[in-house]
């Protein structure tokens, strides 16, 4: 008997479900429901589907038959510790790495953007104003960056920052590990020094409660004043109060901020009143016109490690 694989996933195009669908018509039958799906709706599909890709709430995943969900993101905070783990024969995988080229991207773009004062300009041109305005910042070129946490886009990030012949600090939990494009690697225990040392610093670490405030006024403190900040982490793993403190203070120069704690960033939040030494995103850094192709990709050499009972790619349950 077929399978039934049900897809809400918004941003596959036409073409990409079609791909999906070829790769698998010979043992799935493949459906397509809108992410914005009401509840009743997207459980009824769920209810007569044994595989899922997409975020559904895991407490409809209890309740159905699913033993494969992959979902569309590196991060998975939302089904862990929500009893999925006891299903019987049940698998998650994340989409873990085809957001890492765009992460990458916006991570050297918000830097370029700080150092070069470009919000300054765009409201110089909003103005109609010509005129010049001296960097916030020495070059980058001959700068050090110290990136937290080196996964496949610290490992990333770290072969580009090099190729702008910046020094590269690596912060680990452990030292067994070697990297290409690394001048210095300094344990997490330490981070405290490893900051002090940097122009730029960019966090990378998942948000899991270990990392809880990774971030807070000690750490900021530690910081040159002339440092520039980048969360494309979780907005968890920053202590917002001391970051507001450190940006209205003086003690860092500027930040770049994909996340936030509570996201989407309430009106009148504290954050949105910095100036234009601040950046913030909207958790947009890991998206690209590239990204969909690789989770496509994933998702049918996924199906493909489902069907043939092979290691999964991305397994995390």
């Amino acid at each position: 008997m077929k399978k039934n694989i049900l897809i809400s996933v918004d941003d596959f195009s036409p073409q990409q479900l079609e791909l999906i669908s070829n790769s698998v018509k010979d043992w799935a039958a493949v459906k397509s429901i809108p992410q914005s799906a009401d509840e009743n709706h997207y459980r009824k599909e769920l209810n007569s589907s044994n595989i899922c890709i997409g975020w559904p709430s895991p407490g409809w995943l209890l309740e159905s038959g699913i033993k494969f969900l992959q979902i569309g993101s590196s991060g998975w905070d939302a089904y862990q510790h929500k009893g999925l783990e006891n299903i019987s024969g049940f698998t998650c995988c994340t989409a873990k790495g085809i957001y890492t080229i765009g992460l990458v991207e916006h991570a050297m773009a918000m830097m370029f953007a700080l150092v070069r004062r470009i919000p300054v300009h765009i409201r110089d041109k909003d103005q109609q104003q010509f005129k010049r305005h001296l960097p916030y910042a020495t070059e980058i070129t001959g700068s050090t960056a110290c990136i937290v946490g080196m996964g496949d886009a610290g490992i990333l990030l770290a072969k580009r920052l090099k190729g702008l012949a910046m020094k590269v600090i690596a912060v680990v939990r452990r030292k067994e590990v070697q990297f290409e494009n690394v001048d210095e690697i300094i344990l997490s225990e330490n981070l405290e020094s490893a900051v002090a040392k940097a122009d730029h610093i960019f966090l990378l670490v998942p948000g899991i409660p270990a990392n809880e405030n990774l971030f807070n006024g000690r750490i900021f403190n530690a910081c040159k004043p002339t440092a520039f900040f980048y969360n494309l982490s979780r907005g968890t793993n920053v202590d917002e109060a001391s970051l507001y403190q450190a940006l209205q203070n003086k003690k860092i120069a500027g930040a770049g901020l994909d996340v936030t704690r509570i996201e989407p960033l309430p009106a009148g939040d504290k954050l949105w009143e910095l100036g234009d030494n601040v950046l913030i995103t909207g958790h947009s850094a890991g998206l690209s016109t590239g990204h969909t192709g690789r989770f496509c990709e994933l998702v049918i050499r996924n199906l493909y490690n489902y069907h043939h009972n092979l290691p999964f790619e991305n397994k995390v349950i």
